[in-house]
């Protein structure tokens, strides 16, 4: 499990682009709070476990990992790589693979289209149950209500089908595990196994 102030970090980097720093898509701190909880949103769902071990807060304006913005407090403006400095921990594979799945898929939002998504969503919602709406909480957010949302986006992603594709968590686990233990037998094996006998069995044409 990772520190969040680290995969805040490896974020940061991931919209900053060297060669072309004009085109950079640099995270304010609203931004960057969003793309956390989804990061560990689709962990929950797709790992069966967090991605960092720090709890998120429902604050006003949405989810909110403290330590982070405590990092970063007072910085209103893009976060630049500089000012977020390097990640202390290596980051796996897998891991790296999954922030940048949550990267395509929601950087390209504004700060204000992230808030009410996220306003929208089952965690945030129960967690600011009795809460004015302009009043400060550090309620936190549930990881159990987190994991159920996820695992149902993704079950509804798959495409349905007289042959079923695997259950996508049941995928990355496998993955994890593999990586986790490289010397074992790999548990990706049968899962595509079973993938492959599925497609091979489609009627043709």
């Amino acid at each position: 499990m990772m520190d969040a102030r680290d995969v805040a970090r490896h974020l940061v980097r991931m919209g900053y682009s060297p060669e072309s720093p004009d085109e950079s898509v640099l995270l304010c701190q609203l931004r960057l709070q969003k793309i956390l909880y989804y990061c560990q949103g689709w962990s929950l769902a797709l790992f069966g476990e967090p991605l960092f071990h720090q709890p998120i807060e429902a604050w006003k304006k949405g989810p909110v990992v403290k330590d982070v913005y405590d990092l970063f407090a007072g910085k209103k403006d893009g976060i630049t790589p500089k000012e977020a400095g390097a990640p202390s921990e290596i980051m796996p594979p897998t891991v790296a693979d999954l922030i940048e799945m949550v990267w395509r898929e929601y950087s390209k939002f504004l700060p204000g289209e992230l808030v009410k998504m996220t306003h929208d969503e089952p965690a945030w919602k129960e967690a600011r149950i009795g809460v004015e709406p302009e009043e400060s909480s550090s309620n936190v957010l549930s990881p159990e209500t987190m994991k159920a949302f996820f695992a149902d986006v993704a079950r509804k992603a798959v495409p349905k089908s007289k042959y079923p594709m695997p259950d996508p968590a049941e995928v990355w686990r496998a993955e994890l595990e593999y990586e986790r233990n490289p010397g074992s037998a790999k548990p990706m094996d049968e899962v595509f196994r079973k993938l492959k006998a599925r497609r091979s069995a489609l009627p043709v044409g």
